[in-house]
């Protein structure tokens, strides 16, 4: 008999950690943070200590007490017992959104990490371009807490895959499809196993540029007998249809051919659709799109996944932030920031001074910049990610709508979900047609009720058996 264990990913959105346990093989469906567990005790201000390693997370429970999956470093310096060898066979991800992917930073460096071609990209840069803490180790790190001589360095075990491959755990075939989600290189997994076929979601939508990705899924769990579907439902609970990815082009096409100053955006650095619809919205008006060195640094990055069409960096300019001495001279900047001196580079100064030629991103910690730029009258920001979800984020929000009060910059809304809806999530249920369904990733379980009748309530901690 096999058994699904749900450490994370029921009874909120994200955090998703669902083991698979068959005789002879043992592994996770992700290994995402939790925010709500994570955010219950900590914030942008208030963060675990380094100094205490993985003890933190463990006494907390933001992440599960599980002997054999962690980095020894970690474990070693709260005095919790070591592991050799890691006593699960891997973690098969996704997709790179940090609720699915960011706690890998803390597992051993043996587990295997199975993910598509473009996900390992993604966590890469991310690690490149983040804080150096080790929570954000998602490629390789070095160990902590060794006072001296050389650290050792480690890997990781990272097997990539795309749409058609074939995986195997053991005596278990799992299938990876893809998904469109409001990140590239998202997948769906159909399991097969001795006792029976698991059919698992990831996060996914139809509404978006590439919804055939998310059909082409469907279509093939819809072809084999699944005993278990573990369906996200973040949206379940949302009637309205919401924009489309096209939908979002039209109406910012549209803003930003009526603003005669500056544009300011704000999407999710990780939203290749949402990059190029507002590179194409440039384009079609006649502006230069701008964009931050993390998403330049990443656009680099990409250069290697030939299946993604995204601009290039001759295509875009770059903004460079205020830092160091002022000087924007390339000292002033990280070794990773460098390299992207090669490309045209604009500064805040220069912004200023030809505001109706530009589309300037500038997310929540850009905010300062506007000091420096001084938006005239009449410029706008255009806000394209997801609504605040909590009370840390919803006072976030509030702060950047000060900032654009003071500048008196005009708000306006252009957002596509990344999440199916809840009429398109029936629609997916439906076609499936599994035994037995399970919502995961979302806070409104119950209401799959409405449309399914073998429905599973999974709980933190519980097990189902198959």
């Amino acid at each position: 008999m096999s058994k699904i264990t749900f450490l994370g990913g029921v009874e909120e959105i994200g955090g998703n950690k669902i083991l698979i346990e068959t005789k002879n093989e043992k592994f996770f469906l992700d290994f995402g943070l939790s925010f709500s567990k994570f955010g219950k005790f900590y914030s942008d201000f208030l963060q675990p200590r380094v100094s205490n390693g993985i003890g933190d997370y463990l006494e907390l429970g933001i992440i599960p007490e599980m002997n054999g999956i962690y980095r020894n470093d970690l474990l070693k310096n709260e005095g919790r017992k070591t592991f050799d060898k890691p006593e699960i066979d891997g973690v098969l991800l996704s997709h790179a959104h940090a609720d699915h992917s960011s706690n890998i930073a803390l597992l051993h460096k043996d587990i295997r990490i199975f993910c598509g071609e473009t996900s390992k990209i993604i966590l890469k840069a991310l690690q490149e371009t983040g804080q150096g803490t080790f929570n954000s180790d998602y490629y390789w790190y070095k160990e902590n807490f060794v006072k001296r001589g050389k650290k050792p360095q480690h890997e990781r075990k990272y097997h990539t895959f795309r749409t058609g491959d074939k995986l195997k755990i053991g005596n278990i075939e799992i299938e990876p499809i893809h998904v469109d989600h409001s990140i590239p290189g998202a997948y769906g997994f159909i399991i097969h196993t001795n006792d029976g076929s698991i059919c698992y979601t990831g996060d996914l939508r139809v509404h978006g540029n590439k919804g055939f990705m998310t059909e082409e899924f469907v279509e093939k769990a819809s072809s084999e007998e699944i005993d278990i579907l573990l369906c996200e439902g973040t949206k379940i609970n949302e009637n309205e249809k919401g924009l489309t990815e096209s939908q979002v082009f039209n109406k910012v096409k549209e803003i930003i051919k009526e603003t005669k100053n500056l544009v300011f955006v704000n999407f999710s650095l990780k939203d290749v659709d949402r990059l190029n619809t507002f590179y194409k919205a440039c384009v079609e008006c006649g502006r230069e799109l701008v964009i931050p060195t993390k998403l330049a640094y990443l656009i680099k990055e990409f250069r290697s996944d030939k299946n993604l069409q995204i601009p290039k960096l001759n295509d875009v300019k770059i903004y460079l932030h205020k830092t160091g001495w002022g000087s924007y001279e390339p000292e002033d900047y990280n070794s990773w920031e460098r390299d992207l001196f090669n490309y045209e580079t604009v500064n805040g100064d220069e912004v200023r001074k030809m505001q109706e030629k530009y589309v300037v991103f500038m997310d929540f910690f850009d905010l300062k910049e506007l000091i420096n730029i001084k938006p005239e009258h009449g410029s706008v920001y255009i806000y394209s990610t997801s609504e605040p979800h909590d009370e840390e984020q919803a006072i976030d929000f509030n702060r950047m709508k000060n900032w654009l009060e003071h500048f008196n910059l005009k708000y306006f809304t252009a957002h596509a979900s990344g999440h199916a809806n809840s009429e398109e999530i029936r629609e997916i249920v439906k076609r499936i047609n599994a035994k037995k369904v399970v919502p995961i990733h979302t806070e409104h379980p119950l209401m799959f009720k409405h449309f399914v009748k073998n429905l599973i309530i999974a709980k933190y901690g519980e097990t189902i058996n198959f």
